[in-house]
């Protein structure tokens, strides 16, 4: 289904898409890029070509993109969509050819590192409705694709501590029966990324992590797996056991364990988009 033009994955049945203005389009070809190439990289496998609508991609176009980015008020939409463009520049690397035209990977860090918010080390801002959800939340999609991808240190990573923490006190999000896997992950990666980098208020993030792995051992089915959970606006795929939960939760549980010193019992080790370590590039 990979189109030879642009490398990029329409949904099934539909037609190939069309390159977005600096390389990657909004909507499912963005959310391909990372999930049908990382089915492919578990079964051994890889996209037949490169994603040409990245590779093709300059800097000034990349930086003119970015600073068009909803960060203000769609921090996830910004943050995801840096996650679809340096996974397919990943990807692109991965196969033996340039992530995109000459200097627009080092543009990308160049950007995000000088764009970063010293106080919080996040992009985007809070918002009225829902505090801080949209900022951690890109945070995560952003430095997945990104940083943590590429084997780099974050920016301000005390800062992005103190920011999820305090995030993870909203009870609009967190009160007990309110967490869904989506808002969990968000809030562990970015804990789990930084204590890597600092010890600041580890003995904090660690009993957040304690009191949310309690809760989540609780949602597990025998024989089922787990529930997404529930959303605020009732959407989603809910509490009943299905793959997407279950998937998301068996990351998030290996996460929390790691932040308390205990993954090593669990028995497995993420892979795929979730993978815990740099993804290799196939490049010295």
């Amino acid at each position: 289904m990979q189109d030879p033009v642009t490398g990029l994955v329409p949904e099934f049945g539909a037609a190939d898409p069309l390159p977005g203005p600096a390389g990657v389009p909004d909507g499912d070809p963005a959310y391909h890029v990372l999930c049908v190439g990382y089915a492919l990289d578990v079964l051994g496998s890889s996209f037949a070509h490169p994603v040409h609508a990245v590779r093709t991609t300059t800097a000034d176009r990349l930086v003119r993109h970015l600073g068009e980015l909803p960060w203000t008020d769609r921090a996830w939409h910004a943050g995801a969509w840096v996650d679809s463009w340096a996974t397919a520049a990943h990807w692109n690397l991965r196969g033996g050819d340039e992530a995109a035209a000459p200097g627009a990977l080092e543009a990308l860090f160049g950007w995000l590192h000088t764009h970063a918010d010293p106080w919080t080390g996040m992009w985007g801002s809070p918002t009225r409705e829902a505090g801080r959800l949209q900022t951690v939340n890109g945070y995560y999609r952003l430095t997945r694709g990104s940083f943590a991808q590429f084997g780099l240190p974050v920016p301000y990573a005390e800062r992005v501590i103190d920011t999820v923490l305090d995030h993870a006190r909203d009870p609009r999000h967190f009160a007990p029966g309110r967490e869904n896997a989506c808002n969990v992950l968000d809030v562990i990666h970015p804990l789990w990324l930084c204590a890597r980098q600092t010890g600041h208020r580890r003995e904090e993030a660690r009993s957040w992590a304690a009191q949310q792995l309690t809760a989540a051992l609780r949602r597990w089915h025998p024989g089922q797996g787990f529930g997404f959970g529930p959303t605020a606006d009732g959407t989603g795929p809910g509490r009943e056991p299905g793959l997407q939960g279950t998937e998301m939760w068996l990351a998030i549980v290996w996460l929390l364990a790691d932040v308390l010193g205990l993954a090593d019992v669990l028995g497995y080790r993420p892979r795929g988009i979730h993978r815990p370590e740099p993804a290799p590039t196939g490049k010295a």
